[in-house]
């Protein structure tokens, strides 16, 4: 499993253990890319892959948030 894929998984298992409820700011992409210490790409991946997934919405600009 890529690294960008395990981030993704993280992440979900935290919108799915209530880390993060619906509606509700996600860090942003530099602000995880510190947390979790992998590279800003890794989590622009991740974050693109939850998007997909519909977990997320990116709005530029701005810091992601949870979808419903």
């Amino acid at each position: 499993m890529l690294l960008y894929e395990e981030l993704a998984d993280r992440v979900c298992g935290m919108i799915g253990n209530g880390t993060y409820r619906a509606g509700e700011r996600i860090p942003s992409i530099r602000a995880m890319s510190r947390q979790m210490r992998v590279s800003v790409n890794t989590v622009m991946e991740s974050y693109a892959q939850l998007e997909n997934l519909g977990l997320i919405e990116a709005r530029p600009q701005s810091q992601a948030r949870r979808d419903n």
